[in-house]
């Protein structure tokens, strides 16, 4: 049953991004391509073998070069029936350093966004992993903070602003707006420094840096994946996944507050 105004419910959207997932994992074994579920999703898996009951997005991590043949390979092999990938070296409008993977059937407004995605649906995050040397990170961090400020000014509605903020916001955008997506592809050369295959241990560097340190890997636990239930389906977790979860939340077992259950602003209905 749909949510109100027309606008889909949470279990909807929740059917629309397992279909994604469902097709995304077949062809990634098919292909031989490395993910793991991460985040949230990877949290709904222990937890609650599947979606946390209010959250309505997946993330999943993928080694950089894995994430690129993706791109490449869905260029000439479709991922399937009823999905689009969005990256930003494929898609002009579309600036994020990763990619999204959108079930066609619905389309998304998010509030949140400050020009709306033509043909965006429901989606899939796919989160490149880089190698995580500290000597690097020390380098990486005030530039890799300098691009995300920059993409985030050119993407985001913040949710409060005042006029002279706003204003100068406006102003950087219009002096340094996002041509060519040259600060996606900035960003993801400079998080690449680190080699995923050279590195002992692993991280989404294209995050800001609080919750990047709490999601350091090893790399063996995403070479060695476990696959756990997911709903109907079964999709792969790094190994040693207590680690990472105790890491970013604490006692992850334990329910959050109500007040903490937070469900994104993604508008979506049916495609017409």
């Amino acid at each position: 049953m749909s949510g109100t105004d027309g606008y889909l419910s949470i279990a909807e959207e929740q059917q629309a991004e397992l279909h994604v997932m469902k097709t995304l994992h077949e062809y990634c074994v098919k292909h031989g391509l490395r993910y793991v579920l991460g985040y949230g999703t990877l949290l709904g898996a222990i937890r609650h073998k599947g979606f946390i009951p209010w959250d309505n997005d997946m993330d999943i991590f993928m080694p950089r070069d894995d994430l690129e043949k993706l791109v490449e390979l869905n260029k000439k092999e479709p991922i399937g029936n009823n999905i689009r990938l969005f990256h930003y070296t494929t898609d002009e409008n579309y600036h994020y350093p990763i990619i999204r993977a959108c079930n066609t059937n619905t389309v998304v407004q998010p509030t949140y966004l400050r020009e709306q995605i033509d043909d965006m649906g429901v989606w899939v995050d796919i989160f490149p992993i880089d190698g995580y040397i500290r000597s690097k990170v020390f380098f990486q961090k005030p530039l890799r903070n300098f691009y995300l400020k920059m993409m985030n000014a050119t993407m985001y509605v913040p949710d409060s602003e005042s006029v002279s903020k706003a204003s100068l916001r406006n102003f950087i955008i219009k002096l340094f707006p996002d041509k060519n997506h040259r600060y996606e592809r900035k960003l993801s050369s400079l998080c690449a420094w680190s080699k995923y295959d050279d590195s002992e241990n692993v991280c989404v560097m294209c995050e800001e840096c609080s919750p990047l340190k709490k999601w350091v890997m090893a790399r063996e636990d995403i070479e060695n994946p476990l696959l756990v239930p997911f709903e109907d389906a079964e999709f792969f977790i790094p190994g040693n996944a207590d680690k990472y979860l105790s890491m970013q939340y604490g006692d992850y077992m334990q329910l959050p507050p109500e007040e903490d259950r937070v469900t994104h602003s993604i508008c979506s209905k049916y495609r017409d």
